[in-house]
Protein backbone atom coordinates (compact mmCIF):
# COMPACT_ATOMS: atom_id res chain seq x y z
CA UNK A 1 0.00 0.00 0.00
CA UNK A 2 1.72 3.39 -1.05
CA UNK A 3 1.75 5.70 2.00
CA UNK A 4 2.41 8.96 -0.14
CA UNK A 5 -0.70 7.83 -2.42
CA UNK A 6 -3.15 6.64 0.33
CA UNK A 7 -2.33 9.41 2.64
CA UNK A 8 -2.52 9.76 6.88
CA UNK A 9 -6.38 9.60 7.50
CA UNK A 10 -7.41 12.26 10.28
CA UNK A 11 -10.91 12.26 11.79
CA UNK A 12 -13.74 14.12 10.23
CA UNK A 13 -13.65 16.47 12.82
CA UNK A 14 -10.23 17.64 11.43
CA UNK A 15 -10.72 20.82 9.10
CA UNK A 16 -12.60 20.16 6.40
CA UNK A 17 -10.46 20.53 3.19
CA UNK A 18 -7.50 18.73 4.23
CA UNK A 19 -6.58 15.26 2.81
CA UNK A 20 -6.94 14.22 6.18
CA UNK A 21 -10.15 14.91 6.50
CA UNK A 22 -11.51 13.65 3.05
CA UNK A 23 -9.63 9.94 3.66
CA UNK A 24 -11.68 9.86 7.22
CA UNK A 25 -15.24 10.36 5.68
CA UNK A 26 -13.89 8.11 2.26
CA UNK A 27 -12.66 5.31 5.77
CA UNK A 28 -16.52 5.69 6.84
CA UNK A 29 -17.95 4.94 3.52
CA UNK A 30 -15.62 1.87 3.32
CA UNK A 31 -16.47 0.86 6.13
CA UNK A 32 -20.00 0.85 5.74
CA UNK A 33 -19.82 -0.91 2.27
CA UNK A 34 -17.77 -3.34 3.72
CA UNK A 35 -20.28 -3.63 6.31
CA UNK A 36 -16.94 -3.47 8.92
CA UNK A 37 -19.27 -0.26 10.99
CA UNK A 38 -22.75 0.11 11.33
CA UNK A 39 -24.61 3.48 10.37
CA UNK A 40 -27.74 4.90 9.62
CA UNK A 41 -29.13 6.39 6.63
CA UNK A 42 -28.89 9.83 7.75
CA UNK A 43 -24.95 9.69 8.93
CA UNK A 44 -24.29 7.72 5.71
CA UNK A 45 -26.07 10.46 3.71
CA UNK A 46 -24.49 13.10 5.16
CA UNK A 47 -21.10 11.59 4.95
CA UNK A 48 -21.92 11.17 1.29
CA UNK A 49 -22.87 14.67 0.74
CA UNK A 50 -19.39 15.55 1.99
CA UNK A 51 -17.62 13.51 -0.18
CA UNK A 52 -19.81 15.23 -3.07
CA UNK A 53 -17.77 18.34 -2.25
CA UNK A 54 -14.61 19.23 -4.29
CA UNK A 55 -13.52 19.89 -1.21
CA UNK A 56 -13.15 16.38 -0.80
CA UNK A 57 -12.82 13.87 -3.79
CA UNK A 58 -9.69 16.29 -4.98
CA UNK A 59 -8.22 15.57 -1.91
CA UNK A 60 -7.45 12.13 -2.96
CA UNK A 61 -5.57 9.90 -5.07
CA UNK A 62 -6.29 7.34 -7.36
CA UNK A 63 -3.64 4.25 -8.02
CA UNK A 64 -1.67 6.71 -10.51
CA UNK A 65 -1.52 9.03 -7.77
CA UNK A 66 -3.55 11.79 -9.40
CA UNK A 67 -6.56 13.52 -7.65
CA UNK A 68 -10.15 12.63 -8.71
CA UNK A 69 -11.92 14.53 -10.77
CA UNK A 70 -15.28 13.78 -9.63
CA UNK A 71 -17.31 11.66 -6.77
CA UNK A 72 -18.20 9.08 -9.46
CA UNK A 73 -14.70 8.52 -10.47
CA UNK A 74 -13.92 8.35 -6.90
CA UNK A 75 -16.59 5.77 -6.16
CA UNK A 76 -15.92 3.74 -9.62
CA UNK A 77 -12.19 3.16 -8.55
CA UNK A 78 -11.08 0.04 -6.36
CA UNK A 79 -10.12 -0.03 -2.91
CA UNK A 80 -7.58 1.31 -1.27
CA UNK A 81 -8.21 4.44 -2.85
CA UNK A 82 -12.24 4.82 -4.07
CA UNK A 83 -15.29 2.74 -2.70
CA UNK A 84 -15.00 0.21 -5.33
CA UNK A 85 -18.90 0.77 -6.50
CA UNK A 86 -21.33 2.68 -8.40
CA UNK A 87 -22.73 5.99 -6.94
CA UNK A 88 -25.82 4.58 -7.53
CA UNK A 89 -25.43 1.60 -5.15
CA UNK A 90 -24.78 4.10 -2.20
CA UNK A 91 -28.04 5.46 -2.49
CA UNK A 92 -29.64 1.84 -2.55
CA UNK A 93 -27.98 1.57 0.69
CA UNK A 94 -29.18 4.80 1.85
CA UNK A 95 -32.70 3.99 0.80
CA UNK A 96 -32.55 0.87 2.35
CA UNK A 97 -31.58 1.98 5.50
CA UNK A 98 -34.02 4.74 6.15
CA UNK A 99 -36.41 2.39 5.11
CA UNK A 100 -35.26 0.16 8.59
CA UNK A 101 -37.74 1.52 11.45
CA UNK A 102 -36.10 2.28 14.54
CA UNK A 103 -37.32 3.99 17.29
CA UNK A 104 -34.36 6.43 18.67
CA UNK A 105 -33.95 9.37 21.18
CA UNK A 106 -32.59 12.57 20.28
CA UNK A 107 -29.86 14.41 22.95
CA UNK A 108 -28.12 17.78 22.38
CA UNK A 109 -24.52 17.06 22.48
CA UNK A 110 -21.83 19.76 23.56
CA UNK A 111 -21.46 22.14 20.37
CA UNK A 112 -17.87 21.55 20.01
CA UNK A 113 -18.41 17.71 19.78
CA UNK A 114 -20.97 18.43 17.12
CA UNK A 115 -18.63 19.85 14.82
CA UNK A 116 -17.31 15.92 14.33
CA UNK A 117 -21.40 14.84 13.34
CA UNK A 118 -21.11 15.17 9.50
CA UNK A 119 -25.11 16.42 9.45
CA UNK A 120 -24.56 19.83 11.51
CA UNK A 121 -22.11 20.83 8.67
CA UNK A 122 -25.32 20.98 6.47
CA UNK A 123 -27.88 21.24 9.45
CA UNK A 124 -26.20 24.29 11.12
CA UNK A 125 -25.58 26.03 7.30
CA UNK A 126 -28.97 25.50 6.34
CA UNK A 127 -29.79 27.91 9.68
CA UNK A 128 -27.25 30.92 8.35
CA UNK A 129 -28.77 30.26 4.62
CA UNK A 130 -32.44 31.09 5.62
CA UNK A 131 -31.42 33.13 8.38
CA UNK A 132 -29.61 35.47 5.99
CA UNK A 133 -30.50 37.61 3.35
CA UNK A 134 -29.19 37.81 -0.68
CA UNK A 135 -25.14 38.83 0.22
CA UNK A 136 -25.28 39.86 3.71
CA UNK A 137 -21.77 39.66 5.27
CA UNK A 138 -21.08 37.41 8.11
CA UNK A 139 -18.62 37.37 10.73
CA UNK A 140 -18.07 35.09 13.34
CA UNK A 141 -19.99 37.41 16.12
CA UNK A 142 -23.05 36.90 13.85
CA UNK A 143 -22.94 32.94 13.13
CA UNK A 144 -22.29 32.88 16.90
CA UNK A 145 -26.08 34.80 17.19
CA UNK A 146 -27.65 32.80 14.65
CA UNK A 147 -26.71 29.32 15.79
CA UNK A 148 -26.25 30.78 19.93
CA UNK A 149 -23.24 29.82 20.38
CA UNK A 150 -20.18 31.70 21.76
CA UNK A 151 -17.10 33.27 19.88
CA UNK A 152 -15.04 30.79 19.71
CA UNK A 153 -16.91 28.20 18.85
CA UNK A 154 -19.15 29.76 16.34
CA UNK A 155 -15.35 30.85 14.74
CA UNK A 156 -14.69 26.51 14.54
CA UNK A 157 -18.16 26.23 12.85
CA UNK A 158 -16.93 29.53 9.86
CA UNK A 159 -13.60 28.11 9.29
CA UNK A 160 -14.75 24.36 8.56
CA UNK A 161 -17.99 26.22 6.38
CA UNK A 162 -14.92 28.56 4.91
CA UNK A 163 -12.90 24.86 3.95
CA UNK A 164 -15.49 23.23 2.54
CA UNK A 165 -15.73 26.53 -0.06
CA UNK A 166 -19.72 27.22 1.57
CA UNK A 167 -18.48 30.64 2.64
CA UNK A 168 -15.54 33.31 1.04
CA UNK A 169 -13.97 36.42 1.87
CA UNK A 170 -16.56 39.52 1.51
CA UNK A 171 -15.10 41.81 -1.12
CA UNK A 172 -16.50 44.75 0.28
CA UNK A 173 -15.92 44.77 3.52
CA UNK A 174 -12.31 42.54 3.82
CA UNK A 175 -10.50 40.39 6.60
CA UNK A 176 -13.24 38.65 9.00
CA UNK A 177 -16.00 39.30 6.61
CA UNK A 178 -17.15 36.61 5.20
CA UNK A 179 -20.52 35.61 2.53
CA UNK A 180 -21.88 32.72 1.66
CA UNK A 181 -21.51 31.04 -1.74
CA UNK A 182 -22.97 29.51 -4.50
CA UNK A 183 -22.05 26.41 -3.86
CA UNK A 184 -23.09 26.57 -0.40
CA UNK A 185 -26.08 27.26 -1.11
CA UNK A 186 -26.69 24.17 -3.38
CA UNK A 187 -25.05 21.67 -1.01
CA UNK A 188 -27.75 22.70 1.44
CA UNK A 189 -30.41 22.85 -0.80
CA UNK A 190 -29.45 19.26 -2.08
CA UNK A 191 -29.37 18.14 1.71
CA UNK A 192 -32.38 20.10 2.57
CA UNK A 193 -34.34 17.76 -0.91
CA UNK A 194 -33.37 14.30 0.76
CA UNK A 195 -34.54 14.97 4.52
CA UNK A 196 -37.80 13.69 5.49
CA UNK A 197 -40.90 16.05 4.79
CA UNK A 198 -41.23 18.18 8.53
CA UNK A 199 -38.03 16.94 10.30
CA UNK A 200 -36.00 20.14 10.22
CA UNK A 201 -39.35 22.28 10.51
CA UNK A 202 -38.75 22.72 14.62
CA UNK A 203 -36.16 22.52 16.81
CA UNK A 204 -35.66 19.63 19.44
CA UNK A 205 -34.32 22.29 22.21
CA UNK A 206 -33.75 25.75 22.98
CA UNK A 207 -31.17 27.34 25.21
CA UNK A 208 -32.60 29.57 27.63
CA UNK A 209 -30.56 32.10 29.47
CA UNK A 210 -31.66 32.21 33.27
CA UNK A 211 -32.16 36.20 33.25
CA UNK A 212 -36.41 36.17 32.99
CA UNK A 213 -36.29 38.96 30.28
CA UNK A 214 -33.91 37.41 28.28
CA UNK A 215 -35.33 34.15 28.73
CA UNK A 216 -38.40 35.61 27.71
CA UNK A 217 -36.81 37.14 24.56
CA UNK A 218 -35.30 34.10 23.29
CA UNK A 219 -39.00 32.48 23.83
CA UNK A 220 -40.64 34.67 21.64
CA UNK A 221 -37.81 34.31 19.11
CA UNK A 222 -37.89 30.88 19.25
CA UNK A 223 -41.44 29.84 19.29
CA UNK A 224 -44.66 30.37 17.04
CA UNK A 225 -47.47 32.18 18.54
CA UNK A 226 -49.65 29.37 19.40
CA UNK A 227 -46.61 27.24 20.83
CA UNK A 228 -46.40 30.01 23.03
CA UNK A 229 -50.01 30.48 24.54
CA UNK A 230 -49.53 26.31 24.84
CA UNK A 231 -46.31 27.29 27.01
CA UNK A 232 -47.70 29.72 28.94
CA UNK A 233 -51.35 27.69 29.75
CA UNK A 234 -48.87 24.95 30.96
CA UNK A 235 -46.70 27.09 33.34
CA UNK A 236 -50.05 28.56 34.58
CA UNK A 237 -51.21 24.85 35.22
CA UNK A 238 -48.10 23.87 36.85
CA UNK A 239 -47.95 26.91 39.64
CA UNK A 240 -51.53 26.19 39.81
CA UNK A 241 -50.55 22.64 41.20
CA UNK A 242 -47.40 23.45 42.99
CA UNK A 243 -48.42 26.25 44.67
CA UNK A 244 -50.02 24.93 47.58
CA UNK A 245 -46.94 22.74 48.54
CA UNK A 246 -44.61 25.68 47.87
CA UNK A 247 -46.66 27.52 50.29
CA UNK A 248 -46.48 25.33 52.77
CA UNK A 249 -42.88 24.23 52.50
CA UNK A 250 -42.33 27.75 53.31
CA UNK A 251 -44.00 27.70 56.32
Amino acid sequence: MDYETLGKTGGISATPGTPQWALAIKLKLQSVLKKSIVANGEQLKAWRELMKQPAAYQQLLDEHGKPFNSYEELCRAEPPYGLGCESKEIEELISGLESTKTEKVEIQEDPVKDLGNPSNYFHKFSKLVETCSENEVLNASKIGEILDYAHSTAQLWRKRWEHLGWLEQSKSRGRGFYQITESGKVAVKNWLEQQPEGKLSKELWVVVPKNPQKAAEKLIKSFKVEDLREIYKLIGESFGQESTVFYEDIE
